[in-house]
């Protein structure tokens, strides 16, 4: 190595000019930061754990410290599975979508029903949303601002969180704080089960098909939960040609939050099947959950 490469800043030779692109470095970018199997709780002799995606500024430009200093809204997310095993990187893209736009987002593992039925899957979010309002600090969370959110039978589990919050129903911490959960997200979420006599992941989750347990199929239902106490309100979004839990669950739902009383808004995807898949989580609807989100 000569002396000349050992100078970073030296100007280019009259050759090199011709042949090299010169691009300024933006400013003020977003980054995403993701905290991969962060462990939360075990139980059942399964430690579970969080996908955290942390926004952050650019450390290359700011440096490390001043990246990190921001504080954003939280927006805890149920991984649906059919309440099985989740496959926590699988929906990432439009979590992290919504991470570049100013939100944390942490990804719940739950036990799975193999392991503990109903109502386990609960009170592993409860779990989660309290161990992140007390890590708050360390992954840059403003502690005020914690939504719900879940898609399919995290949906459904997202909801059952929004609808007990402040009671001692479906907790296994019954003298812990409430959850202060400002809003809920949830997507393509089955919210009967008592109707769902046919599907096995209902009948693996519940301990039985719901004719069986009418009484534990009635408890896994949200709307059983609702009474007319304020909650924040709840974002639906369901596509039209969801061929496993049919989008009447969520207009279904919709309706019984209004009777009691509560705010909600729902947005069908015209076409959409099940899953998240980019048809489902379009630009338009990661608009609406950050709208939904920013006005809650």
């Amino acid at each position: 190595m000569n002396e000349r490469d050992r100078d970073p800043g030296r100007p280019m030779d009259e050759d090199e000019a011709g042949h090299v692109r010169v691009i300024e470095a933006p400013r003020g970018g977003t980054n995403v930061f993701v905290h991969l199997g962060v462990p939360y709780v075990t139980r059942d002799g399964r430690t579970l754990h969080l996908q955290i995606i942390q926004p952050s500024g650019d450390a290359a430009m700011v440096g490390w410290d001043e990246a990190f200093a921001g504080r954003y809204p939280c927006l805890v997310f149920v991984q649906g599975s059919g309440w099985g095993p989740q496959a926590l990187g699988a929906g990432l893209w439009p979590l992290c979508r919504l991470a570049e736009r100013g939100y944390v987002v942490a990804v719940v593992e739950y036990r799975p029903s193999s392991v503990a039925p109903h109502p386990a899957q609960v009170h592993d979010a409860k779990a989660a949303v309290r161990w992140l309002r007390r890590r708050a600090d360390r992954y840059g969370i403003d502690p005020d601002r914690l939504s719900i959110a879940g898609d399919s039978s995290g949906g459904q589990v997202a909801l059952l969180l929004h609808a007990t919050d402040g009671t001692a129903e479906l907790d296994d911490r019954p003298d812990a704080l409430p959850l202060a959960l400002r809003s809920a997200v949830a997507f393509y979420p089955p919210t009967d089960l008592t109707t769902m006599e046919q599907d096995d992941a209902v009948r693996d989750m519940l301990g039985g098909r719901p004719s069986e347990v009418p009484d534990v199929a009635l408890d896994a239902s949200p709307a059983s939960h609702l009474d007319a106490r304020p909650r924040g309100p709840v974002l639906l979004v369901h596509g039209t040609a969801d061929d496993v839990v049919p989008h009447a669950h969520s207009l279904d739902y919709a309706r019984e939050l209004r009777r009691h009383g509560q705010r909600v808004q729902v947005v069908l995807v015209e076409g959409a099947g099940h899953g998240i898949w980019p048809s489902t989580f379009g630009p338009e609807v990661i608009d609406a959950v950050e709208e939904h989100l920013r006005s809650s």
